[in-house]
Protein backbone atom coordinates (compact mmCIF):
# COMPACT_ATOMS: atom_id res chain seq x y z
CA UNK A 1 0.00 0.00 0.00
CA UNK A 2 1.16 3.61 -0.91
CA UNK A 3 0.46 6.94 0.61
CA UNK A 4 0.37 9.87 -1.57
CA UNK A 5 2.70 13.08 -0.05
CA UNK A 6 -0.96 14.89 -0.17
CA UNK A 7 -3.21 14.13 2.02
CA UNK A 8 -6.85 14.08 0.35
CA UNK A 9 -10.05 12.73 0.89
CA UNK A 10 -11.78 9.56 -1.21
CA UNK A 11 -13.82 9.16 -4.23
CA UNK A 12 -14.57 5.98 -5.94
CA UNK A 13 -15.05 4.77 -9.56
CA UNK A 14 -13.82 7.35 -12.48
CA UNK A 15 -15.49 6.33 -15.50
CA UNK A 16 -18.49 6.94 -18.27
CA UNK A 17 -21.81 6.49 -17.09
CA UNK A 18 -23.81 4.46 -18.89
CA UNK A 19 -27.46 6.58 -18.14
CA UNK A 20 -29.89 3.21 -19.29
CA UNK A 21 -28.62 1.46 -16.45
CA UNK A 22 -26.98 3.72 -14.05
CA UNK A 23 -24.00 1.82 -13.48
CA UNK A 24 -20.05 2.37 -13.77
CA UNK A 25 -18.34 1.70 -16.88
CA UNK A 26 -14.91 2.75 -17.47
CA UNK A 27 -15.14 2.33 -21.00
CA UNK A 28 -18.38 1.94 -23.61
CA UNK A 29 -17.79 -0.62 -27.09
CA UNK A 30 -16.59 1.89 -29.31
CA UNK A 31 -19.67 1.49 -31.56
CA UNK A 32 -21.34 3.23 -28.89
CA UNK A 33 -19.33 6.07 -28.44
CA UNK A 34 -18.52 6.52 -32.17
CA UNK A 35 -14.88 6.55 -32.12
CA UNK A 36 -14.52 9.52 -29.19
CA UNK A 37 -11.23 9.10 -27.56
CA UNK A 38 -11.27 9.30 -23.57
CA UNK A 39 -10.68 12.74 -23.05
CA UNK A 40 -13.71 13.66 -24.84
CA UNK A 41 -16.02 11.61 -23.05
CA UNK A 42 -17.90 12.57 -19.71
CA UNK A 43 -15.79 11.85 -16.62
CA UNK A 44 -16.68 11.78 -13.53
CA UNK A 45 -15.73 11.24 -9.73
CA UNK A 46 -17.80 9.68 -7.36
CA UNK A 47 -18.12 11.53 -3.78
CA UNK A 48 -18.79 10.89 -1.12
CA UNK A 49 -19.29 13.85 0.76
CA UNK A 50 -20.61 12.67 4.40
CA UNK A 51 -16.86 11.46 4.39
CA UNK A 52 -14.93 13.29 2.35
CA UNK A 53 -13.97 10.61 0.40
CA UNK A 54 -12.88 9.55 -3.23
CA UNK A 55 -12.87 5.86 -3.82
CA UNK A 56 -12.06 4.89 -7.06
CA UNK A 57 -11.84 0.82 -8.17
CA UNK A 58 -11.63 -0.85 -11.40
CA UNK A 59 -13.78 -3.46 -12.30
CA UNK A 60 -12.42 -6.79 -11.06
CA UNK A 61 -9.86 -5.14 -8.54
CA UNK A 62 -12.27 -5.91 -5.67
CA UNK A 63 -14.97 -3.55 -6.13
CA UNK A 64 -18.01 -6.15 -4.54
CA UNK A 65 -15.61 -6.28 -1.70
CA UNK A 66 -15.31 -2.90 -1.24
CA UNK A 67 -18.45 -2.07 -1.73
CA UNK A 68 -20.27 -4.23 0.13
CA UNK A 69 -17.56 -2.59 3.35
CA UNK A 70 -18.65 0.57 2.13
CA UNK A 71 -22.36 0.13 2.15
CA UNK A 72 -22.52 -1.27 5.79
CA UNK A 73 -20.62 1.18 7.42
CA UNK A 74 -22.60 4.22 5.23
CA UNK A 75 -26.04 2.69 5.75
CA UNK A 76 -25.75 1.22 9.34
CA UNK A 77 -26.27 -2.87 7.95
CA UNK A 78 -25.26 -5.36 5.89
CA UNK A 79 -25.82 -5.55 1.99
CA UNK A 80 -29.44 -7.43 2.16
CA UNK A 81 -29.81 -8.05 -1.48
CA UNK A 82 -29.27 -10.59 -4.37
CA UNK A 83 -29.18 -9.98 -7.81
CA UNK A 84 -30.80 -12.49 -9.10
CA UNK A 85 -34.05 -12.75 -6.45
CA UNK A 86 -34.17 -9.34 -5.82
CA UNK A 87 -32.81 -7.75 -9.43
CA UNK A 88 -30.58 -5.31 -7.06
CA UNK A 89 -27.05 -4.47 -8.26
CA UNK A 90 -24.84 -3.29 -5.31
CA UNK A 91 -22.56 -1.75 -7.56
CA UNK A 92 -25.59 0.55 -9.25
CA UNK A 93 -24.32 3.29 -6.68
CA UNK A 94 -26.90 5.27 -7.68
CA UNK A 95 -30.00 3.36 -7.15
CA UNK A 96 -32.40 4.08 -4.45
CA UNK A 97 -30.93 1.26 -2.47
CA UNK A 98 -27.93 3.42 -1.56
CA UNK A 99 -30.19 6.47 -0.18
CA UNK A 100 -30.12 6.77 3.37
CA UNK A 101 -32.32 8.78 5.05
CA UNK A 102 -33.50 10.39 2.19
CA UNK A 103 -29.71 11.33 1.44
CA UNK A 104 -27.65 9.67 -1.73
CA UNK A 105 -24.39 8.10 -0.19
CA UNK A 106 -23.02 9.49 -3.86
CA UNK A 107 -22.20 12.27 -5.70
CA UNK A 108 -21.69 12.21 -8.93
CA UNK A 109 -18.71 15.39 -9.60
CA UNK A 110 -18.36 16.50 -13.19
CA UNK A 111 -16.92 19.42 -13.03
CA UNK A 112 -13.02 19.63 -13.49
CA UNK A 113 -12.27 22.89 -11.77
CA UNK A 114 -14.35 20.93 -8.46
CA UNK A 115 -12.71 17.54 -9.20
CA UNK A 116 -9.40 19.24 -9.15
CA UNK A 117 -10.39 21.13 -5.50
CA UNK A 118 -11.60 17.52 -4.02
CA UNK A 119 -8.28 15.74 -5.12
CA UNK A 120 -6.57 18.07 -3.11
CA UNK A 121 -8.89 18.36 0.08
CA UNK A 122 -10.60 14.96 0.34
CA UNK A 123 -9.63 11.71 1.32
CA UNK A 124 -8.43 9.23 -2.06
CA UNK A 125 -8.45 5.70 -2.66
CA UNK A 126 -7.67 4.04 -5.51
CA UNK A 127 -7.69 0.07 -5.71
CA UNK A 128 -5.42 -1.75 -8.16
CA UNK A 129 -4.88 -5.37 -8.97
CA UNK A 130 -2.14 -7.08 -10.43
CA UNK A 131 -2.46 -6.44 -14.41
CA UNK A 132 -2.33 -10.22 -15.23
CA UNK A 133 -4.18 -11.52 -12.60
CA UNK A 134 -6.85 -9.21 -13.01
CA UNK A 135 -6.88 -10.32 -16.95
CA UNK A 136 -7.02 -13.82 -16.38
CA UNK A 137 -9.89 -13.89 -13.53
CA UNK A 138 -11.93 -11.14 -15.95
CA UNK A 139 -11.86 -13.91 -18.37
CA UNK A 140 -12.50 -16.46 -16.13
CA UNK A 141 -15.58 -14.35 -15.38
CA UNK A 142 -16.82 -13.07 -18.57
CA UNK A 143 -15.11 -15.31 -21.52
CA UNK A 144 -14.13 -18.25 -20.50
CA UNK A 145 -16.61 -21.55 -22.16
CA UNK A 146 -18.32 -23.49 -19.46
CA UNK A 147 -15.75 -25.87 -17.21
CA UNK A 148 -17.95 -28.05 -14.63
CA UNK A 149 -20.10 -26.01 -12.53
CA UNK A 150 -18.45 -22.86 -13.49
CA UNK A 151 -21.10 -21.62 -15.80
CA UNK A 152 -19.82 -18.61 -16.37
CA UNK A 153 -21.82 -14.93 -16.87
CA UNK A 154 -25.01 -14.98 -18.28
CA UNK A 155 -23.57 -12.14 -20.71
CA UNK A 156 -20.68 -13.72 -22.00
CA UNK A 157 -21.85 -13.71 -25.78
CA UNK A 158 -22.09 -10.28 -25.29
CA UNK A 159 -18.25 -9.50 -24.04
CA UNK A 160 -16.59 -11.98 -26.83
CA UNK A 161 -19.28 -9.88 -29.59
CA UNK A 162 -17.80 -6.86 -28.59
CA UNK A 163 -14.10 -8.28 -28.14
CA UNK A 164 -14.82 -9.23 -31.36
CA UNK A 165 -16.07 -6.34 -32.95
CA UNK A 166 -13.19 -3.86 -31.73
CA UNK A 167 -11.11 -6.62 -33.89
CA UNK A 168 -13.53 -5.63 -36.83
CA UNK A 169 -14.38 -9.07 -36.95
CA UNK A 170 -18.09 -10.64 -37.16
CA UNK A 171 -18.23 -13.98 -34.70
CA UNK A 172 -21.34 -16.42 -33.52
CA UNK A 173 -18.75 -17.60 -30.64
CA UNK A 174 -20.31 -17.65 -27.69
CA UNK A 175 -16.95 -17.75 -24.96
CA UNK A 176 -13.39 -18.09 -26.01
CA UNK A 177 -10.43 -19.79 -25.07
CA UNK A 178 -7.26 -17.89 -22.90
CA UNK A 179 -5.17 -18.12 -25.29
CA UNK A 180 -8.04 -16.46 -28.25
CA UNK A 181 -8.81 -14.46 -26.02
CA UNK A 182 -5.35 -12.64 -24.79
CA UNK A 183 -4.79 -12.91 -29.00
CA UNK A 184 -8.03 -10.70 -29.56
CA UNK A 185 -6.54 -8.01 -26.42
CA UNK A 186 -3.05 -8.17 -28.18
CA UNK A 187 -4.59 -7.13 -31.65
CA UNK A 188 -6.76 -4.54 -30.02
CA UNK A 189 -3.97 -3.01 -27.88
CA UNK A 190 -1.80 -2.63 -31.14
CA UNK A 191 -4.82 -1.22 -33.49
CA UNK A 192 -5.06 1.70 -30.83
CA UNK A 193 -8.66 0.67 -29.41
CA UNK A 194 -7.95 0.17 -26.13
CA UNK A 195 -9.80 2.75 -24.88
CA UNK A 196 -12.55 1.34 -25.70
CA UNK A 197 -12.56 -1.96 -24.21
CA UNK A 198 -15.36 -3.19 -21.42
CA UNK A 199 -14.37 -2.01 -18.21
CA UNK A 200 -13.42 -5.23 -17.43
CA UNK A 201 -10.25 -5.35 -19.56
CA UNK A 202 -9.91 -1.82 -19.90
CA UNK A 203 -6.01 -1.33 -18.75
CA UNK A 204 -5.94 0.63 -15.25
CA UNK A 205 -4.05 3.43 -16.62
CA UNK A 206 -6.63 4.59 -18.72
CA UNK A 207 -9.45 4.32 -15.66
CA UNK A 208 -8.85 5.59 -12.36
CA UNK A 209 -5.29 7.33 -13.48
CA UNK A 210 -6.71 8.59 -16.59
CA UNK A 211 -6.91 11.74 -15.25
CA UNK A 212 -5.00 11.64 -12.19
CA UNK A 213 -2.10 9.70 -11.81
CA UNK A 214 -1.27 7.54 -8.91
CA UNK A 215 0.61 10.56 -6.61
CA UNK A 216 -2.61 12.13 -6.80
CA UNK A 217 -3.94 9.92 -4.49
CA UNK A 218 -4.06 9.52 -1.06
CA UNK A 219 -3.83 5.81 -1.01
CA UNK A 220 -3.04 3.38 -4.18
CA UNK A 221 -3.82 -0.21 -2.87
CA UNK A 222 -4.86 -3.95 -3.64
CA UNK A 223 -7.67 -4.87 -1.44
CA UNK A 224 -4.99 -8.04 -0.73
CA UNK A 225 -3.05 -5.44 1.45
CA UNK A 226 -2.74 -6.69 5.35
CA UNK A 227 -4.14 -3.35 6.38
CA UNK A 228 -6.52 -2.06 3.19
CA UNK A 229 -9.59 -2.72 5.50
CA UNK A 230 -8.27 -0.49 8.41
CA UNK A 231 -7.81 1.91 5.76
CA UNK A 232 -11.26 1.95 4.26
CA UNK A 233 -12.86 1.61 7.82
CA UNK A 234 -10.85 4.95 8.88
CA UNK A 235 -11.75 6.89 5.97
CA UNK A 236 -15.61 5.89 6.69
CA UNK A 237 -15.28 6.92 10.45
CA UNK A 238 -15.78 3.47 11.24
CA UNK A 239 -13.63 1.33 14.25
CA UNK A 240 -14.92 -1.99 12.90
CA UNK A 241 -12.37 -3.13 9.56
CA UNK A 242 -14.00 -6.55 9.39
CA UNK A 243 -13.76 -7.60 5.86
CA UNK A 244 -16.48 -8.69 3.85
CA UNK A 245 -16.67 -12.03 2.53
CA UNK A 246 -15.20 -12.51 -0.87
CA UNK A 247 -15.87 -14.55 -4.13
CA UNK A 248 -13.84 -16.58 -6.29
CA UNK A 249 -14.37 -18.63 -9.42
CA UNK A 250 -12.98 -21.34 -7.76
CA UNK A 251 -11.88 -22.85 -11.19
CA UNK A 252 -7.63 -22.91 -12.46
CA UNK A 253 -6.37 -22.09 -15.62
CA UNK A 254 -2.92 -23.20 -17.31
CA UNK A 255 -1.17 -19.90 -18.36
CA UNK A 256 1.03 -21.04 -21.49
CA UNK A 257 4.36 -19.80 -22.33
CA UNK A 258 2.32 -18.27 -25.35
CA UNK A 259 0.02 -16.93 -22.81
CA UNK A 260 2.59 -15.23 -20.64
CA UNK A 261 4.13 -13.66 -23.76
CA UNK A 262 0.98 -12.03 -24.12
CA UNK A 263 0.21 -11.12 -20.81
CA UNK A 264 3.43 -9.20 -20.78
CA UNK A 265 2.60 -7.75 -24.28
CA UNK A 266 -0.72 -6.57 -22.97
CA UNK A 267 0.27 -5.06 -19.39
CA UNK A 268 3.17 -3.26 -20.46
CA UNK A 269 1.75 0.09 -19.61
CA UNK A 270 -0.27 -0.26 -16.80
CA UNK A 271 3.10 -1.89 -15.01
CA UNK A 272 5.16 1.11 -15.82
CA UNK A 273 2.38 3.11 -14.30
CA UNK A 274 1.20 1.01 -11.24
CA UNK A 275 3.92 -1.88 -10.86
CA UNK A 276 5.55 0.05 -7.32
CA UNK A 277 1.96 -0.39 -5.50
CA UNK A 278 1.48 -3.99 -6.11
CA UNK A 279 2.35 -7.44 -4.60
CA UNK A 280 4.40 -9.85 -6.12
CA UNK A 281 2.18 -11.78 -8.60
CA UNK A 282 1.44 -15.23 -8.70
CA UNK A 283 1.22 -15.45 -12.63
CA UNK A 284 4.17 -17.21 -14.27
CA UNK A 285 4.29 -19.35 -16.91
CA UNK A 286 3.40 -23.06 -17.54
CA UNK A 287 1.59 -22.44 -14.10
CA UNK A 288 -2.50 -23.00 -13.12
Amino acid sequence: MRFSPLFLPLVWVTGALSLKSGKLLASRPKGEIQGEPLDKRMYFLDYMPQFNFIPCACAKCGTTAMLNFIYSRAMGHDWPYSVSADHKDIHNIFAEWWTHVEEPQFELVWDKDRQAELMDSAFSLAVIRDPMERLISAFKSKIQCAVGPHRGDPGREAFVKQLRELQGLETDETCLELTDFLEALASIHANGDAQYLNDHFLPQNLACFYTYPPDRWTVVSTVAESDFFSVLASALDSTNTTPPGQHSSGTKILVTETDYALLQNITTDEYAMIGDYLLPSWVSPNTW
